[in-house]
């Protein structure tokens, strides 16, 4: 025991899985063979003999049936005369004669429910039930055929339905074989049942659920309780837990057989094969659970000791770092012990280095605070710039200077716009800000350009990012408009389309390059939409933050699209998801 102690992990466990592979290919072996055999001989033999017991009978039911109709269409000159007839009185007469004669053929077959003539100038004649059933049937009948059966019907007979199979053929003149004429159509209505005979108990008590079709896959037999005979077979049955299916095709009448055999039912001859492989397993699993434990006891008692320690290391307390393990067990085990002491000699230096470095960083850490805090505090604070601003604006005021009064009160309105804290505001304070930049830029370029805005009232109450229309404005009047000789129209609009809002900033500028246009969108559409390095990099730098905004604030299908021609203009698209009244 001790020796087995010393061994491999995988030595062990090699002894193991090849005791319990050589039991199992032993216990596979032994049913297999005799299971194969006794499986193949009792399926091919039911099923087989199954098959063939129906079609005979079929076959001899239908037999009978064919020289019945053979008889009366061509052996009878009762039949003949009667279809060839025209004199009223004459045809009267023989109704009697073949009123008998026809009684006589319906007592030759157990089944036959009723025999009709339907002649071809209207002629009418039956036994049995309503002939008016049977006419719009005559159509089924396929004409120079001796003999042909129907799919599965329901007709009415002494105030019951019942489902019958319709065999008939069409009845030609014999009195001149030169030049036959059609005379009439012969149909005799046959019990569904009738055709199986003796075939239903035998098929009753199978075990199995049959399922006789006709050739319109209509059920006129079955042992199926939860089929209804005369409806329509589903493949759904098919699929009815762990069965086996077997099909056969009925000729005579063009239907198919069918047999869903439970597999329990098909191999109830090797139950005793299944019990003596059920011994031989548990005799077998009571033979393998002794070294089975042992071996697992000789695993799990050290890996059990060596997750106790590691559980008291994930505490996170610095004095379980230094404790150490010693196992005794497999040679795996002890290799993996002293290499887990060495791995917490190695962690616990690591973790006094990284001690001193998270000292050494949070130190410089501290300086960096130090550098910004007085950079910082050597910046000019904006309220005393926006203070300033407004000072300006008084002076101009009160010396008559309308045009700087204006120009530093639309400077004053866009810096306080700009050093707001809120995210979002609504579109109608952003266009605000838009006119008043707009009216800094008109006086700086002595109104070489005009400006058109096209926004419904609906759209100027949705909130939008702040500061998100201004680049583009900025781009479109220096990058389009100011190269541009003559004079530049700006527009910008704003709709709500759908579920989204389109802010639209077009002008009438230099308008861009193909190349240059694909480079600027491929830049967009990259991750982030991070500019590259391009001549133009103030546009881009623009067009990029906007861009950049809308995606991280809505998502990657929101953001920028532009379209430009070269001396054309440019229109730039700002896509937004249109949300309530109270933010986009």
């Amino acid at each position: 025991m001790d020796y087995l102690k010393k061994l491999p992990i995988k030595v062990q466990l090699s002894m193991l899985v090849t005791i319990i592979i050589v039991i199992v290919i032993f216990i596979i072996f032994t049913n297999y063979f005799k299971a194969a055999n006794v499986v193949e001989k009792k399926n091919n033999e039911y099923f087989t003999e199954m098959i063939s017991q129906m079609n005979q009978t079929v076959s001899s039911n239908s037999d009978v049936v064919k020289r019945i109709v053979q008889n009366i269409s061509y052996n009878s000159p009762i039949v003949q005369q009667y279809l060839n007839e025209t004199n009223p009185v004459t045809k009267f007469v023989q109704y009697t004669q073949l009123k008998s004669y026809i009684a006589d053929m319906i007592s030759m077959k157990d089944g036959i429910l009723d025999i009709a003539l339907i002649g071809s100038d209207g002629t009418k004649f039956n036994l049995n039930g309503d002939i008016n059933n049977l006419i719009p049937l005559k159509n089924e009948i396929p004409k120079k055929q001796l003999y042909y059966f129907t799919g599965l019907k329901t007709l009415p007979f002494n105030n019951e339905n019942e489902n019958v199979f319709i065999a008939g053929a069409q009845i030609y003149s014999i009195n001149n074989y030169e030049n036959t004429k059609e005379i009439g159509t012969l149909l005799i209505v046959m019990d569904a049942n009738a055709l199986l005979g003796s075939s239903n108990k035998a098929l009753r008590m199978s075990g199995s659920k049959t399922y006789a079709l006709d050739r319109n896959g209509n059920v006129f037999f079955t042992n199926d309780d939860a089929v209804k005979l005369g409806s329509a077979y589903s493949p759904l049955l098919e699929k009815d837990g762990d069965v086996i299916i077997q099909k056969g095709v009925i000729p005579d009448i063009g239907g198919v057989i069918m047999f869903k055999l439970p597999k329990s039912e098909l191999l109830s001859g090797i139950e005793e094969i299944r019990k003596q492989s059920f011994l031989i397993f548990f005799i077998s699993l009571l033979l393998l659970a002794i070294p089975f434990f042992l071996v697992m006891n000789n695993i799990l008692q050290p890996l059990k000791k060596l997750m106790r320690l590691m559980n008291e290391i994930k505490l996170g307390k610095l004095n379980n770092l230094q404790k150490r393990i010693s196992l005794q067990g497999y040679a795996e085990i002890i290799i993996m012990a002293n290499d887990f002491n060495e791995m917490l000699d190695e962690i616990d230096d690591l973790t006094h280095r990284l001690l001193e470095s998270n000292t050494r960083l949070y130190e410089a850490e501290l300086v960096k605070k130090q550098s910004e805090m007085a950079y910082l505090q050597s910046q000019i604070n904006p309220h005393f710039l926006y203070n300033t601003l407004e000072s300006i604006n008084g002076i101009a005021a009160k010396e008559g200077a309308d045009k700087i009064f204006h120009m530093t009160k639309a400077l004053s309105l866009v810096f306080r716009y700009s050093i707001q804290g809120t995210d979002t505001v609504p579109l109608r304070e952003e266009l605000k800000m838009i006119k008043s930049f707009i009216y800094i830029q008109k006086i700086r370029f002595s109104n070489r350009f005009e400006v058109n805005y096209h926004f419904s009232e609906e759209i100027l109450e949705y909130r939008v990012p702040k500061m998100i229309l201004q680049p583009i404005v900025e781009n479109a009047i220096f990058h389009g408009i100011e190269p541009k000789s003559g004079e530049g129209l700006l527009e910008i609009s704003g709709e709500v389309s759908g579920d989204m809002i389109l802010l639209t900033v077009k002008d009438n500028g230099m308008g861009m390059e193909d190349e240059k246009l694909r480079m600027i969108m491929n830049s967009l559409s990259a991750k982030h939409g991070l500019i590259g390095q391009y001549q133009d990099r103030i546009l881009n730098i623009g067009l990029a933050n906007v861009n950049n905004r809308v995606k991280l604030k809505y998502g990657n299908e929101y953001g920028i699209i532009i379209e430009s021609e070269i001396g054309y203009g440019t229109e730039i698209v700002i896509m937004m998801p249109a949300g309530s009244d109270s933010d986009v």
